[in-house]
């Protein structure tokens, strides 16, 4: 790599307009008909979207595109699956159960960093602690995991370009998950919420879900369209659900003091102390 394609590399690129550019699995796993979801989904009555940078993580996941053929989740071996699921997500999931939920998270920052022209800075880790890197990857790097002992070891150059960029992140998921994401983000903490932002319960198997979008009323108040992966591994979807801390089906009201608590369908709460953000920008 050139310093000027290195420079640009670690700089980032702006998002790309063009649909393919800018969600590249669609090149590989067309879908014949999508919206982005900040269209197919207005905020909640008396709340506007945050505003958020043109080039960032929450602008790209704002026109994510979500299908529109159906709703119903499937598995990754195509069986149906009953999910509360307002909208899917057109993202391919792959046909071994390894995009679970963790992995769906890193999944989406992977391909946000690809889509900015950061590729060769990604890197993600076991749960063993030990870190992969597309940088290397690309280059030959290969694992022996035994047991919990994880040996690097030197193999053949694989696919270059994103269907390389792929199947480094299906080895990824086959050793990361809920534990390993502690090695990947730093605690939110007292920062405001922000798309891209991710709610996470490690453990075996613990469960995490990814922010998706970001409306704030003017009282403060911060609601957000929720994705989840699950288990088995399956569609990306929007997640929908009816109390009282959820607007208009599919908008969630973020934690906060008087509410320390995220409720979402299909897992336990999760506190306000667990959201956390992806460490690389």
């Amino acid at each position: 790599m050139t310093p000027l394609l290195l420079a640009l590399a670690l700089l980032g690129a702006p998002l790309p307009t063009d649909p393919v550019a800018r969600y590249p699995w669609l090149a590989e796993h067309p879908v014949a008909d999508t919206v982005p979801l900040d269209r197919r989904f207005d905020p909640p009555a008396g709340f506007e979207r945050v505003a958020v940078a043109p080039d960032s993580f929450g602008a790209w996941l704002r026109t994510l595109p979500l299908r529109t053929d159906r709703t119903q989740v499937r598995a990754f071996d195509g069986r149906p699956l009953l999910r509360p699921s307002a909208a899917l997500v057109a993202l391919d999931v792959g046909t071994r159960d390894l995009q679970q939920c963790a992995d769906t998270a890193l999944r989406l920052h992977a391909e946000y960093l690809w889509a900015t022209g950061r590729g060769e800075r990604a890197a993600y880790h076991f749960t063993s602690g030990d870190e992969s890197t597309w940088a290397k990857w690309r280059r030959g790097e290969r694992f022996r995991v035994r047991g919990s002992t994880v040996a690097r070891i030197k193999g053949k150059r694989g696919p270059q370009g994103h269907a390389g960029y792929r199947a480094w992140l299906t080895h990824t998921f086959r050793y990361a998950g809920t534990q390993s994401l502690r090695h990947d983000s730093r605690p939110v903490g007292d920062r405001p919420y922000a798309a891209g932002d991710i709610f996470v319960q490690p453990g075996g198997p613990g469960h995490a879900v990814i922010l998706l979008d970001i409306s704030e009323h003017p009282d403060g108040r911060r609601a957000a369209l929720i994705g989840q992966g699950f288990m088995p591994a399956e569609d990306l979807h929007v997640l929908a659900a009816r109390h009282d801390r959820v607007l208009e089906l599919v908008w969630f009201l973020l934690p906060d003091a008087a509410h320390p608590t995220l409720d979402t369908p299909s897992w336990s709460p999760f506190d306000r102390t667990q959201a956390r953000r992806f460490t690389l920008p």
